[in-house]
């Protein structure tokens, strides 16, 4: 089996008469009209308008959910500079990857001017947007009115869908706790490593550069990829929760350490009959493909009931681990992560 570098998955979440991710106001109403976020796909050479929640947006509901369920202080943002007027100008969170597990996990940016030092760290969590599944995705509007005390009610409508949102991901396990500053691309501000000296390990890179790595950062690497994968499994955001109520943690999760930073579980759900299925041939595929990249067994979460296929699910033999999907993080947080 490869070596844990990489933590890769997919998730499926059911968004069944839900609006979780607004575009603002439609264009040309003679009332307002709140819609989603929406794309244009062929299909059977014609334009279908799909559904989505971009990654920005669930990254939030990520990194809100993660924080909370570790109770791990939150890395806000808020502004750094202002104009003369008085109006904010650039933004950034704590840009500190050692007492902020968000800040490790998924980065920061701070763009630097005259006389400033520019900080940038990627974001070592990678995330496709979550798009409605094809043949299972139907959009709808409701139509409302504000009644008024007095004068006329007003009228407004809300579009929204039924669809179940599919999207894949991939954890970049083995840059937790590792930190490069190269030259103008600083991941590590001056001020933060001389704060933490005494903290770091620190190398050579290409005889100029500098790598420094904690000194407790396997511990740390474990801890924050499981607190992620928590997050992850007790997913809870969305927008217009109050008229649109959705729960969207994953009814299918699927996880698995990789030697390779290939986010492998992509477009295996099916949308042909009342339920989604999980494409058991191309996951099979990929099993056997990357055998001497994968450095764990395939774990799947199901919700019961939610998948059409879900006996031929759970019949997948060897390389393969079928629970529940918190019941899959626990199993590989307490077998990879927890206890290594």
């Amino acid at each position: 089996m490869g070596q844990l570098n990489n933590i890769t998955g997919a998730l499926l979440i059911d968004a069944t008469a839900a609006f979780l991710n607004g575009a603002g106001l439609g264009v040309g109403e003679d009332k307002n009209k709140v819609i989603p976020k929406t794309f244009k796909e062929k299909v059977n050479g014609r334009l279908e308008e799909v559904p989505y929640v971009s990654a920005q947006s669930w990254r939030r509901w990520l990194r809100n959910t993660t924080n909370e369920e570790n109770n791990w202080q939150p890395s806000d943002l808020k502004s750094i500079k202002e104009s003369e007027k008085g109006t904010t100008t650039k933004i950034a969170t704590e840009l500190n990857p050692i007492d902020f597990p968000e800040d490790d996990l998924f980065g920061y940016m701070k763009s630097g001017g005259k006389d400033e030092e520019s900080i940038q760290r990627t974001s070592p969590f990678k995330t496709s947007i979550l798009k409605g599944i094809k043949n299972m995705r139907v959009l709808s509007t409701d139509e409302a009115f504000v009644h008024l005390k007095e004068g006329t009610p007003l009228p407004y409508s809300t579009r929204f869908y039924s669809t179940h949102l599919e999207g894949f991901f991939n954890l970049e396990y083995y840059r937790l706790g590792v930190f490069d500053n190269l030259g103008s691309h600083q991941e590590l501000s001056k001020d933060l490593v001389e704060k933490n000296a005494d903290n770091f390990d620190v190398s050579d890179l290409n005889g100029k550069f500098k790598r420094y790595t904690l000194k407790d950062a396997e511990k740390i690497r474990r801890n924050h990829a499981s607190g992620l994968l928590k997050g992850l499994a007790f997913l809870r955001g969305g927008a217009k929760q109050s008229a649109f109520g959705s729960d969207v943690a994953p009814k299918v999760l699927i996880l698995a350490g990789l030697e390779s930073a290939n986010p492998v579980f992509n477009n295996l759900f099916i949308g042909t009959g009342e339920k989604p299925i999980l494409n058991i041939e191309a996951i099979q595929q990929i099993a056997s493909d990357y055998k001497d990249k994968l450095a764990t067994p395939i774990h799947i979460g199901i919700r019961s009931g939610y998948l059409q296929n879900e006996t031929e699910v759970k019949a997948l033999g060897e390389g393969f681990i079928i629970d529940s999907p918190i019941g899959i993080v626990n199993q590989f947080n307490q077998k990879f992560l927890i206890n290594e």
